[in-house]
């Protein structure tokens, strides 16, 4: 996402729309009359922290793609976000994405996710560590189990919050949450790149299990969804994590099918960076 980011062109940015199509129109609407009961009262003594923010980053090469081909990609992006095409005239990728693509997505999450006791999420100025701090103690000190969804950019060492790279390291020393841990956190679920390389802080803090990337993560469109999904119908943490990220390989494959001219991020390298990895309890799951 921020640094070493493989080689992109234009072709990339249609793969990234066409995630985008396909998961549009593959609802996970939550059916109660499919969730077992006992599933459904658990969740209402959780609360669900989102935090998503995109901080106006977009790789060079893709927004050039962007540019070459902004009036299809725009008749994809009015459709996807149900906006008027003419809104779009005068914003970049990022400024896109940015304005609109938070919201489509943070709707998805909690639409994945509903049956929650409460769910919270954070965008733009909202999606500061600060703020992201402050709403994770207070949400802690009324009691409830705490999961969180980090939908952010991220490298080895640091994760951007809005307008803010905060050191992992940091998380781990900051006084605040020193004075509150343990913390009842569920799980840390993290698109980051690089995500492996501070869950032992999220464990510290009192995180039952968490899971991020080896490297740059390239599956963060339609897996945390599914993730959502699978986690709140039963599936243990690691089930749904991979099963989040094995539906998005798919849904890649797929479309590679029909468009096999379009190199898609399946590779074996893409698939080692992107690979979730574990800590804590991997079998944690709804009770």
């Amino acid at each position: 996402m921020i640094t070493k980011r493989r080689k992109t062109n234009w072709k990339t940015f249609l793969i990234i729309v066409a995630l985008i199509i396909v998961g549009a129109g593959l609802s996970w609407q939550v059916n109660r009359y499919f969730i077992e009961k006992g599933l459904a009262k658990s969740l209402k003594d959780r609360t669900l922290l989102i935090v998503i923010e995109n901080n106006f980053i977009s790789p060079p090469e893709i927004e050039k793609g962007y540019e070459n081909h902004k009036n299809l990609a725009d008749t994809f992006f009015s459709y996807i976000f149900k906006v008027n095409k003419k809104e779009l005239d005068n914003k970049n990728l990022a400024e896109v994405l940015d304005v609109y693509g938070e919201d489509y997505l943070a709707s998805r999450f909690e639409n994945a996710a509903k049956n929650y006791g409460e769910i919270i999420i954070l965008t733009d100025e909202e999606a500061s560590y600060n703020n992201f701090k402050r709403v994770l103690i207070e949400a802690n000190n009324e009691g409830k189990t705490v999961d969180i969804l980090l939908d952010l950019h991220g490298n080895a060492n640091s994760i951007y919050f809005y307008n803010q790279a905060i050191f992992k390291d940091f998380i781990g020393y900051d006084k605040d949450f020193i004075l509150s841990r343990p913390l009842n956190i569920g799980y840390v679920y993290q698109t980051v790149c690089y995500g492996g390389e501070n869950m032992e802080i999220w464990l510290e803090l009192g995180a039952q299990a968490v899971s991020g990337s080896e490297e740059i993560n390239n599956f963060v469109i339609l897996a945390p969804e599914r993730f959502l999904y699978l986690w709140t119908h039963g599936k243990t943490y690691s089930d749904a994590v991979n099963g989040g990220f094995n539906f998005e390989v798919l849904v890649s494959k797929i479309i590679g099918k029909f468009l096999p001219d379009i190199m898609l991020s399946t590779g074996e390298d893409s698939l080692e960076s992107s690979k979730m990895i574990f800590i804590g309890d991997k079998n944690y799951k709804i009770n």
